[in-house]
């Protein structure tokens, strides 16, 4: 009995031992599959993320007719637009509520996540978008409101504004443009979208301002162009009421005939690169060939781009004899002959500022 005994607690202990190891395969292996799980998914799920965080940069992105989804997870991956083109494959599979996408041109960005990425080529886009460029916009600031529109990649265009060969071949040999600053006319566009929208831009831009100077001011000789539309530029940036850009103009051309540099705050502006509310001494002392508190004569080139109004101004500014202004805390400006009442308007509009009125 003893020894039947004893062989029945060694088989329950092998049994036992043999249970535990069993448990504790059963254990790792269940424990495996949850970190393979997990894993998984948060390999897919980082793989759904933007592949640059915060690039907003928008780009034209064209879809080839007949393209299957693996060749535009392929195209999407080598341009950086995406992680991973096998997991935009299984989300696009996952989620087949609609066709992929059409033939076409669509606008995405490295900053999209795959499901907006997606979302944005099913939902198609307009073969042109419909854009206003306000007056008095400098070219990088142009460039910054096409690019929060979403109609440009921000470098692209940049890098065609500086293209000398574009350049050659819009402005040809003109009389002292050596860039577009200034010329790139201010208005309502129709932008085709594709791959060449930068370079539209441009050209449409140009043309158009073309056409305006030449149906307006056909009396005006090609060597004076350049000085107009620069006049036109400051007067832009300097006048906020209508009625007060053919007398800065005329002001300016004043300064002018007797040797006064120009003095123009947004002249400094542009040198510095950005507006201020306030000028101090130092900013007046930036160095740059388009500080007319410190050169002579007018800047090397437009600092804005000009409407209609003010190019007007600048062929036909107003004959006065001020020599000097002033800006009011509400947009309008003091006009001075002499420098002693130009400093006594400049007295009473601090004066009258620190009061609040």
């Amino acid at each position: 009995m003893m020894i039947m005994k004893k062989y029945i607690d060694n088989k329950k202990n092998v049994f036992l031992a043999f249970n535990r190891k069993l448990h504790t395969r059963i254990g790792m292996g269940i424990l495996v599959f949850l970190i393979l799980v997990v894993f998984l998914f948060g390999f897919y799920g980082w793989n759904l993320t933007p592949s640059d965080f915060g690039n907003k940069d928008l780009h034209v992105y064209k879809v080839v007719y007949g393209s299957s989804l693996r060749d535009i997870g392929q195209s999407l991956a080598k341009n950086h637009f995406i992680r991973n083109k096998l997991v935009f494959e299984i989300y696009v599979r996952l989620n087949p509520r609609n066709r992929m996408t059409k033939a076409g041109y669509y606008r995405i960005s490295p900053g999209m996540s795959v499901p907006d990425i997606v979302r944005e080529l099913r939902r198609g886009t307009a073969q042109s978008v419909r854009v206003t460029i306000p007056e008095g916009l400098d070219n990088l600031e142009m460039v910054d409101l096409l690019a929060r529109k979403g109609l440009v990649n921000r470098t692209s265009l940049l890098n065609q504004l500086h293209d000398q060969n574009l350049l050659s071949n819009l402005i040809g040999h003109e009389e002292g443009i050596s860039g577009t600053e200034g010329y790139l006319f201010p208005d309502t566009y129709n932008f085709e979208l594709n791959s060449t929208v930068e370079k539209q831009i441009i050209q449409k831009m140009f043309l158009r301002f073309q056409e305006v100077f030449q149906k307006n001011f056909s009396q005006v000789s090609p060597d004076k162009r350049r000085e107009i539309v620069i006049i036109a530029s400051l007067v832009e940036k300097e006048a906020k009421k209508p009625e007060e850009r053919p007398i800065i103009a005329g002001i300016f051309y004043n300064r002018l005939k007797l040797g006064y540099p120009l003095q123009s705050c947004a002249t400094v502006e542009y040198s510095l690169g950005k507006h201020k509310e306030r000028l101090y001494y130092k900013d007046l002392q930036v160095n740059s060939p388009y500080n007319t508190y410190l050169h002579q004569g007018l800047p090397p080139g437009p600092i804005a781009n000009p409407g209609l109004a003010s190019l007007k101004a600048a062929v036909f500014p107003a004959q006065v004899n001020y020599l000097y202004f002033v800006a009011r805390p509400n947009g309008t400006h003091a006009f001075s002959t002499t420098y002693q009442q130009h400093l006594n308007a400049q007295r009473r509009i601090e004066k009258m500022s620190k009061q609040g009125t």
